[in-house]
């Protein structure tokens, strides 16, 4: 037998099974090394910190409610929250977008308006004629559940917008990000005023007292005060860099604020009682509702981008961020409404459903809006009045075309990795062609 052949001995069955095994587990070894770094761990940390966290405010008073009822007893941590979350707010809040938005000021003035009136007062007339069970009935009865849950849908619907998400949306779809930043930071402050105002109104037959002068004091200094001191503070030197160095631990302290008030109130509701009898079919109910107000929403914000005649990135503002409702100011109402409109628990159950199912929602037409734009224009069959307020309207966009006639004509592929920038001397025109490798520069006199 040759020296070669002395070596190749047939591997035994267990042996190839272990060899298999080993094979496997290296591999799976590498696929975790890979999968689970620093720094996708943190981005996993991050992005799903809000939804966990809410999830286990809401779980954990069922299984231990004693510690979030204590707390509840003092006032003081709620407002305490609250004025960390709006002086977070402050801090983020930039101006400059506002002044950019006021450039196309009837998209902003119709957003707002959208926000904080519109769907609220659907909202009113449609639940005035279900029949939810009366306020303070122990028995629950009713199929659409306890009166409490029209006044948590009329809360939730009355909020403005949102801001974290409708921005994120916003921009995954590259809809107009100054617009939906400008319209969410003054609907937010103007909402602290109006949403009461508005419940007021809409709960007026209810036999509860609301100190309506009471509410707007107490949302003055934990909401109003906070945003200032916040925009103040911009004005450090070092404070613009460390808040948008931290932003993402930031945003944590906010999401952790906001937990705590849920907990708390959950914990509360749950220490009453007030879950006892609610029936799962009415939360069934409730989330069927939430997706026919997403579609009455996306409908009538349509119906004003059709009036309007609006392009497609202001659309997409409308769709995206003015559609949708914003949790933060909902829990921070709850926070100050009287306790004679009913239990607060109950209250913020129509929140929790709306929320993530609206969220779910638009994050499914975020991208059909991006795969497909398209703009709003005036149809030449309308009266010349009108096609000349149409052009009026949207003077910007004729002006930005303007600009491109007018300026350098610059034609770049898809594979240029730096910025152009156009300058355009007297009596010169300057075409600049830009590629992946350097560009060509002609110039030619008139």
């Amino acid at each position: 037998m040759s020296h070669e052949s002395s070596f190749n001995v047939p591997a035994l069955p267990g042996q190839r099974e272990c060899s298999k095994l080993a094979m496997i587990g290296m591999r799976v070894r590498k696929y975790f090394a890979n999968v689970c770094t620093k720094e996708k761990a943190q981005n996993l940390f991050f992005e799903y910190f809000l939804p966990a966290s809410q999830v286990i405010a809401i779980g954990h008073p069922f299984i231990h409610y004693q510690p979030g009822a204590y707390l509840s007893q003092f006032s003081i941590i709620g407002y305490i929250l609250i004025g960390i979350i709006f002086l977070v707010l402050g801090l983020k809040l930039k101006t400059d977008e506002i002044k950019d938005a006021m450039r196309s000021a009837h998209v902003f003035i119709i957003a707002i308006i959208s926000s904080l009136f519109v769907t609220g007062s659907i909202v009113a007339a449609i639940t005035k004629e279900l029949p939810f069970d009366p306020i303070g009935q122990e028995e629950k009865v009713s199929m659409f559940g306890p009166y409490e849950f029209r006044i948590g849908l009329l809360l939730y619907y009355s909020v403005p917008c949102t801001i974290t998400a409708g921005i994120v949306l916003v921009a995954q779809a590259e809809g107009n990000l100054p617009m939906a930043g400008a319209v969410a930071t003054v609907a937010n402050v103007i909402g602290c005023y109006t949403t009461p105002i508005l419940l007021k109104l809409f709960l007026a037959n209810v036999d509860a007292k609301f100190d309506i002068a009471g509410v707007l004091i107490k949302l003055t200094c934990s909401i109003l005060l906070p945003v200032i001191v916040g925009k103040l503070l911009q004005f450090i030197p070092r404070v613009p860099q460390t808040v948008s160095r931290f932003k993402r631990w930031i945003s944590v302290i906010t999401s952790t604020c906001l937990a705590i008030m849920l907990w708390m109130k959950v914990a509360k509701a749950v220490e009453d009682r007030a879950f006892d009898g609610v029936k799962w079919q009415s939360l069934l109910i409730l989330i069927g509702f939430v997706l026919m107000m997403c579609l009455i929403n996306i409908l009538v914000n349509s119906a004003f981008s059709v009036l309007l005649c609006l392009r497609n990135t202001y659309i997409k503002v409308m769709l995206l961020m003015v559609s949708q409702k914003t949790l933060v100011m909902a829990v921070t109402l709850v926070q100050v409404l009287p306790l004679t409109l009913g239990e607060m628990g109950l209250i913020l159950v129509p929140c929790f459903v709306a929320h993530p199912t609206q969220i779910l929602v638009f994050s499914f037409i975020a991208p059909q809006l991006k795969n497909h734009p398209f703009d709003f224009t005036c149809p030449r069959w309308m009266p010349s009045r009108v096609i000349r307020m149409c052009e009026w309207l949207n003077q910007n966009k004729k002006k930005e075309v303007g600009d491109v006639e007018k300026g350098a004509g610059v034609i770049a592929n898809g594979a240029a990795n730096g910025v152009v920038i156009k300058d355009q001397p007297e009596n010169t025109t300057d075409v600049v062609i830009v590629n992946g490798n350097g560009f060509y520069h002609n110039d030619q006199k008139s």
